[in-house]
């Protein structure tokens, strides 16, 4: 298996485990973004014990950079902020599209920031990739808006833009610092931001129940922790906008997850939809720069 390879498998791995964050947040017994920051600081201890086991030069680099890392676990807090945020405000269908081009803003940063050079593959792989990614989010639409749909819609776009910032920061430095080290900054810089917006909020920190305090540790340790890890760990390998696309397994991962735990119907377009992610992310994965 060449290095490649197995970086494709690690962001799409990242990817799979991202699709239980929905399902993990439709469960909390605590607010959205209250949510969020357990998530961050459950994620905590797992990526310091890893970080701790970098070599020191490692650590070292981490932490010359430690501003512009803590720059992007905020973009990473606000994007899970408004995503939540836009799940209260419009359908879960149209905050899950929406929040889901982040894949086509990171690219384009990739072709015109980073110089990417990309195949012809790519461009037939990434609008296949999408188009299924519109079908499976159709399929699982809810009906009804909430009173400021347009103003959710809004905040779920804006989302996909800070996801977008922070993965292209997230691949420029994870090729210069180990991704433990990188981690362990972000996702402390994303736990303050998260705790800023349960105060803002108003929302109740703690909950009520074991299983409650099970669902925040999960959505830490194998989300978080596992999810983004592995997303971080592919991203210094692979050109962004390759890289990105694959993200679209997550809407995959999310609805085969729900069909499992809550019985959600799997229609013939969802599954229409998740073979076009599929099919459009192996032609992705072919593509070279």
């Amino acid at each position: 298996m060449t290095e490649r390879t197995r970086a494709i498998l690690c962001v799409a791995l990242g990817a799979a485990l991202l699709g239980f964050a929905p399902i993990g947040l439709r469960l909390s017994e605590v607010g959205p973004q209250a949510t969020a920051f357990w998530r961050f600081v459950f994620a905590l201890p797992v990526v310091l014990a890893l970080a701790a086991l970098t070599p020191p030069a490692g650590r070292a680099a981490a932490l010359a950079r430690a501003p512009i890392l803590g720059v992007a676990g905020f973009l990473f807090a606000l994007d899970i902020a408004f995503w939540h945020a836009s799940l209260t405000m419009t359908t879960v269908a149209n905050a899950t599209l929406l929040s889901n081009m982040t894949p086509i803003l990171a690219a384009l940063a990739g072709l015109f920031w980073f110089r990417e050079k990309i195949a012809a593959s790519f461009w037939l792989g990434a609008p296949v990739a999408l188009l299924g990614a519109v079908l499976l989010t159709l399929a699982r639409a809810q009906s009804g808006h909430g009173q400021e749909g347009f103003a959710g819609e809004a905040v779920a776009l804006i989302s996909a833009v800070w996801y977008a910032a922070y993965l292209i920061l997230v691949a420029r430095y994870r090729r210069d610092v180990p991704v433990w080290p990188l981690m362990a900054i972000t996702t402390a810089a994303s736990a303050a931001t998260a705790l800023g917006a349960s105060f803002i909020t108003g929302e109740t920190l703690w909950p009520q129940t074991a299983s409650g305090w099970l669902i925040l540790i999960g959505l830490g340790v194998v989300v978080h922790g596992g999810g983004q890890g592995f997303i971080a760990m592919g991203l210094g390998r692979l050109p962004i906008a390759l890289s990105t696309v694959v993200l679209w397994v997550q809407p995959v991962a999310a609805a085969a997850a729900s069909w499992m735990l809550f019985g959600e119907t799997m229609g013939p377009l969802a599954l229409a939809g998740g073979a076009l992610v599929l099919g459009g992310v192996y032609l992705v994965q072919r593509a070279r720069a």
